[in-house]
């Protein structure tokens, strides 16, 4: 009974941790495919009607431009300090650690007029990604070393002009998820000696749809709704252990590769976008809700697990973005923009956030710039978001992780439009 007892304790503290963290990289959601929109934080997306994403926040916003493309780029940037200490049993202190995320962030829009009422449109963006790496002596190396999930949309799109007023809009999208994570194993869980490293990787194809429906009560004044549908991902991959030292005895943790599954629903989201313009003044706004409750329990699925499953408690929560844009059209070639928004983490607090994602309430600041010369246009934009200092208190691969993690985010991107 005792045999069985431990490997049960080994196989859901440590491989159910290191698969569930997948899941937590793909809900670090992204809207980074539209400069133009993120020199006003996002506001009015959709249906402000000066780039082409209009296909990926709002498809009915499609109306607002006739023929055209545009590419981008937005390079998120964020550094964190972080202290504390891990425990198992005893306290066993380390070198703090030194968190660098680089994540770089493409997108391709372009559309076309199909007739005065009918645009069709097509989309390249990345919706959710994550890359994160910690200093490799650091005290929670055995919580989390390198995590990338990276998850990118093809989405064609259609919008109809119903009347002068109203139109509306759709896509649906293939989504293509993947994901590689990796920490150190504990030195030991009492009485056996363990050690090693360990490293998951897995991927999927899964579909979706967005739909969005904009009203124009007057000429420069647009109100916008949309819904992104949720997306359910069966990944599947391997679980790699090298250099461990588990006895045969216990068969599990050898080292080896092990077959991994795992089932991961990225959530629904309503996006709500206003936008009215004043001679040389245009003013934006949104609100966005996302529904990450669907968040509340994992199950992995592992060819060396004891009973083959184990579920894992989560409970994220919903939670909304809203912001406020302003953008001043100078003349007819330069445009400048300013953007404030709140953004809340879904993670409910220390018990539950992980070395993996040590997420926490936001606050973005944006500027950005646009030139347009003839059937040319080219953006830039920069964002600051103040993060609110996080405490981590999570249990997982048979220790506490007690931390504080102090960071700083910075984006810059630049992005071309071409109208033909």
């Amino acid at each position: 009974m005792k045999h069985k007892n431990l490997k049960s304790t080994v196989i859901w503290s440590i491989i159910a941790f290191s698969l569930s963290t997948q899941v937590f990289a793909a809900g670090f959601q992204l809207s980074e495919y539209s400069v133009t929109n993120l020199g006003r934080a996002f506001n009015g997306a959709g249906v402000v009607g000066d780039d082409f994403s209009a296909i990926a926040f709002n498809p009915a916003g499609m109306s607002l431009k006739k023929n055209g493309m545009q590419a981008g780029m937005t390079v998120v940037m964020i550094k964190a300090d972080v202290a504390g200490q891990i425990s198992n049993g005893g306290i066993h202190q380390g070198e703090e650690g030194d968190i660098s995320l680089r994540s770089w962030v493409p997108h391709f829009f372009a559309q076309g007029q199909v007739s005065d009422k009918i645009n069709f449109g097509l989309g390249v963006y990345a919706p959710y990604g994550l890359s994160t790496t910690y200093n490799e002596d650091w005290f929670g190396r055995t919580h989390a070393l390198k995590s990338y999930i990276g998850v990118m949309d093809i989405a064609p799109a259609l919008s109809y002009k119903v009347t002068d007023q109203f139109t509306i809009g759709g896509s649906v999208f293939a989504e293509q998820a993947d994901a590689k994570l990796t920490n150190d194993l504990p030195q030991r869980i009492d009485p056996l000696p363990l050690g090693g490293h360990s490293k998951v990787e897995g991927d999927d194809w899964a579909y979706g749809y967005t739909l969005g429906v904009m009203y124009e009560p007057m000429e420069n004044t647009r109100i916008g709704v949309s819904y992104r549908s949720k997306v359910s991902h069966h990944l599947k991959g391997e679980h790699t252990v090298s250099g461990s030292n588990m006895p045969a005895i216990t068969g599990i943790l050898q080292n080896g590769s092990y077959v991994g599954r795992a089932k991961v629903t990225l959530p629904e989201y309503v996006l709500l976008s206003a936008y009215h313009r004043i001679d040389k003044i245009g003013v934006s706004a949104s609100a966005k809700w996302v529904r990450w409750s669907r968040f509340d329990q994992l199950d992995i699925y592992s060819s060396n697990f004891q009973n083959g499953v184990s579920s894992t408690s989560e409970n994220w929560q919903n939670v909304w973005m809203l912001g406020a844009g302003v953008d001043y059209y100078y003349d007819n070639n330069w445009t400048v923009r300013l953007g404030f928004a709140f953004d809340e983490s879904p993670v409910k607090n220390a018990q539950y956030r992980t070395a993996r994602i040590p997420d926490n309430d936001r606050w973005w600041t944006s500027i950005g710039l646009s030139y347009m010369c003839e059937n040319v246009q080219i953006d830039a934009a920069y964002s600051h978001m103040f993060v609110k200092s996080s405490i981590t208190n999570n249990f997982a691969s048979n220790s506490t992780l007690d931390a504080k993690y102090n960071m700083r985010a910075n984006l810059i991107g630049v992005q071309i439009q071409y109208a033909f």
